[in-house]
């Protein structure tokens, strides 16, 4: 759970966003504009992370969809019933009705308010475009959100979920409890012990798939686990598998392999991704 910014932190934010030109591209700055007047005429108080999704379909529809799956147009008309596509997105309805009048305008503000959430987003992606040069960007604002559980969770409740897969060190490599490669060559093991991290929890998840890199495909494998076969694959058929297995302190794997002279299989054991 993040921390809740004070009022001066916050109010700093919002002045490097909304005065000073360094962090934001202008299409992000307008794109903001877009979801503060978005939010002001839906009567909302606070610019969150689905509405700053919203606003940024609003500024690049054709763009922004693409990165996501799900309905993002059903989305904004659910999160912003009153929404306006193009320049007039950036003009008030009232400013709208006297310029289509011919009538004298009058002032027509409204407040750019953004949670703490956003305001992190926005800095996170700001870092993200700066270490390569640039401003933040739209897509600079995407990359963000995917970077953070609990974002990408709010997405995902409102039925949006990014179009591509993230590589995530934490999930890929920190819940890894064993390794193999096994390959059909001579001299290669048939059984490998391995020690349990006290620090891994249950469920425990045994993954085998074929081949490994760029070698070639076993024709079958299987695979025992302290004496007990948890499962088996073949080419091209079942080429993976994956089970939930029980570990003790000091295990014991195997491997039955068929297949040509340089066929691989790769064999992982994971653990409770929240050990951390």
């Amino acid at each position: 759970m993040k921390s809740a910014l004070s009022d001066f932190q916050r109010t700093y934010a919002h002045h490097r966003i909304t005065f000073i030109s360094d962090l934001l591209s202008l299409e992000l700055a307008e794109s903001l504009r877009r979801t503060s007047l978005a939010c002001a005429e839906n009567k909302k108080k606070q610019s969150g992370i689905i509405d700053v999704l919203c606003g940024l379909y609003l500024q690049n529809p054709d763009g922004i969809a693409g990165y996501f799956k799900g309905d993002l147009a059903s989305v904004v008309n659910q999160n912003f019933p009153i929404h306006r596509f193009g320049r007039e997105g950036l003009l008030s309805k009232a400013m709208l009705e006297q310029l289509a009048n011919d009538a004298d305008s009058s002032e027509y503000g409204y407040a750019m308010s953004f949670s703490d959430d956003v305001l992190r987003v926005l800095w996170l992606s700001a870092k993200l475009a700066n270490a390569v040069g640039k401003k933040a960007s739209l897509q600079d604002v995407i990359a963000a959100m995917a970077l953070d559980r609990e974002w990408m969770d709010e997405l995902s409740r409102s039925g949006i979920a990014p179009n591509c897969s993230s590589a995530d060190f934490d999930d890929e490599i920190g819940t890894i409890v064993f390794y193999a490669t096994p390959h059909t060559g001579e001299g290669w093991p048939r059984e490998i012990e391995f020690e349990l991290d006290k620090e891994f929890r249950p469920p425990y998840k045994l993954e085998v798939s074929t081949p490994s890199g760029p070698f070639a495909p076993v024709r079958s494998a299987r695979v025992k686990l302290n004496g007990d076969e948890v499962g088996d694959i073949s080419w091209p058929a079942k080429p993976t598998f994956s089970t939930e297995v029980e570990l003790l302190l000091s295990n014991k794997i195997e491997f039955e392999l068929d297949g040509p002279r340089f066929g691989s299989i790769e064999v992982a054991v994971r653990g409770d991704a929240s050990r951390r």
